[in-house]
């Protein structure tokens, strides 16, 4: 069954975030994820080694607490793809005292003994972090949130093919950044970890209510979650559910149930449907009893569909976006998939 606990879906505000920054929750003081630009590619390559390292990403510590031995291992192994920010090459993997140096002139965590590092096998795949939100915390550090994803190169840096590879992680991302001129870019990694950490609840919090919106028809038994993009004033309501569209009609989502006259079932409804544009995706999830479908139209805008077939109705959550703004809009699927609840079939 699905569930409606949002801690668990993944979150995403590129747009506003990277374009026009997010302000802190909190405090006076106005910050954007653009802010910490100097870091991405420090943060990129921890998040990398973190997945690596372990079956559950790696959680990096602060002065009190020592590196995993096996996170430096994959640090160096995958920072050798990193580029010329950090110079990291074959003679760095074999030289203790390099390692020392640039280990700490990134992280605040103690080292442990150091040795010379085989390349041990590891993913092909570029692993990054998405810096989606902001905040300044009491004792001057910094906590950045975003979310993990998967590709052929920065998210930054792809092009239009590559979001065709663009997957993300299942949980959510959190650095803790302390200002210091003598670190790599400007800030000392305090923290890193993956999840619901217990600390960071209140931050998890904030993060989630600023980017996403819940809207709920109990008449017509279904709720979703859709992205606060879509402000609340542009959403419209009918009989048979609701939709929001930007102001210059470039991206909206919408949410309805109709009839199933037909008596038609989801895998032939998905087939017919998916029939009908060409170079159409999808796909059909047997256990939570929904499928999803995936193009791009002739006139350049990329349509994501999710969709629950029962007796009596046809469910259908739907996100259209500009093809060319992937970048911006792709996560927003995962948000649909993992909140859109039909009471029918489903129980929160």
């Amino acid at each position: 069954m699905k569930k409606r606990a949002i801690q668990k879906i993944l979150a995403f505000a590129f747009t506003l975030c990277l374009m026009a920054g997010m302000a802190t929750a909190g405090t006076a003081e106005e910050l954007s994820v653009a802010d910490f630009q100097s870091m991405r590619t420090v943060m990129d390559l921890v998040s990398s080694a973190a997945v690596c390292a372990s079956d559950f990403p790696t959680v990096v510590g602060n002065a009190d607490t020592v590196l995993d031995s096996t996170f430096i291992t994959f640090f160096f192994t995958n920072g050798l793809q990193a580029g010329s920010l950090l110079n990291i090459t074959q003679d760095t993997l074999a030289s203790v005292s390099q390692q020392e140096q640039l280990l700490k002139s990134i992280f605040a965590a103690q080292l442990p003994t150091l040795e010379m590092i085989t390349p041990p096998e590891t993913t092909d795949e570029y692993i990054g972090f998405l810096p989606v939100y902001a905040e300044a915390a009491e004792d001057g550090s910094y906590y950045l949130i975003g979310e993990l994803y998967r590709g052929t190169k920065e998210i930054d840096q792809m092009s239009a093919a590559d979001y065709d590879y663009l997957t993300w992680e299942d949980e959510r991302a959190i650095f803790t950044l302390k200002p210091d001129e003598t670190a790599m870019g400007g800030y000392r990694i305090e923290a890193f970890s993956v999840g619901s950490v217990l600390l960071m609840e209140q931050q998890l919090l904030d993060y989630t209510n600023g980017i996403l919106v819940e809207y709920s028809n109990s008449k017509l038994g279904l709720s979703l979650w859709y992205p606060s993009l879509f402000d609340e004033a542009y959403l419209t309501e009918d009989a048979d559910g609701a939709g929001a569209t930007l102001p210059d009609g470039s991206a909206g989502f919408s949410v309805k149930r109709e009839a199933n006259t037909s008596g038609i079932g989801l895998n032939e409804y998905i087939s017919l449907m998916a029939e009908t544009q060409q170079n159409s995706h999808y796909s059909i999830n047997e256990q939570f009893q929904y499928a999803t479908l995936y193009y791009q139209t002739a006139d350049g805008n990329s349509v994501f569909s999710i969709y629950t077939v029962t007796d009596k109705y046809i469910y259908v959550a739907q996100l259209f976006y500009p093809t060319d703004q992937t970048i911006v809009y792709n996560m927003y699927t995962v948000y649909l998939e993992n909140s859109f609840v039909v009471d029918e079939v489903s129980v929160g």
